[in-house]
């Protein structure tokens, strides 16, 4: 994964008013992912974005109707 490449793609992709519960959770799925990766390659930020990723996730879950 290419963070600066992931970052310009949901920068550019991200929903807007009127989006569906499904995109605005696709994204909100792709961007988990992100912070995932960021958490991975370690670094002072690690534990802020594992934070972010289980907060995208949760909030994307409670989009479509699922319990995290």
């Amino acid at each position: 994964m290419n963070v600066l490449i992931e970052m310009a793609t949901l920068s550019m992709s991200r929903p807007t008013v009127g989006a569906s519960n499904e995109e605005v959770a696709g994204w909100l799925e792709a961007k988990a992912r992100l912070h995932e990766q960021l958490a991975v390659e370690g670094g002072c930020d690690q534990e802020r974005e594992r934070t972010l990723a289980a907060n995208a996730h949760r909030r994307a879950m409670n989009l479509i109707g699922t319990a995290a």
